[in-house]
């Protein structure tokens, strides 16, 4: 597994968006993985915009499921812990700190459209995409 996916760059490839085919089109050797978060995230969407869940799951075979919790959790707390006194913290969402720590330990770069949120995780790589 190359990469950890954001639930932007996946929802991004779900609508054949340009910047998101892009990348994906330039990169084909690069692997996905895809936490739980993610996965919870994109079939909540999938599901309000009430999408065909066979072709959910046959696309969200593109990528490599991350299900194991147990080992993520104290790099979550890691996480919380540095950033619960910046102002900002408040900000990033529950499910981006989760996100961002499977990133951390499994110590693969995040593929996201969403800096604001990950570039106050220390140590986190990013592959940013643009729009």
């Amino acid at each position: 597994m190359d990469l950890i996916a954001d639930t932007t760059y996946m929802v991004g490839l779900w609508r054949g968006q340009s910047w998101a085919k892009k990348y994906a089109a330039t990169h084909p050797t690069k692997s996905l993985g895809i936490s739980w978060v993610v996965l919870g995230e994109f079939w909540h969407g999938a599901m309000l915009a009430k999408h065909d869940a066979k072709e959910v799951r046959e696309f969200l075979d593109l990528g490599m499921p991350i299900t194991e919790t147990a080992p993520i959790v104290a790099t979550y707390g890691k996480i919380c812990a540095q950033l619960s006194h910046h102002r900002s913290f408040k900000s990033i969402g529950q499910n981006d700190l989760w996100i961002a720590a499977v990133a951390l330990h499994l110590e693969k770069p995040l593929i996201t459209r969403n800096r604001r949120h990950f570039d106050l995780i220390p140590g986190i790589s990013l592959e940013v995409l643009g729009g």
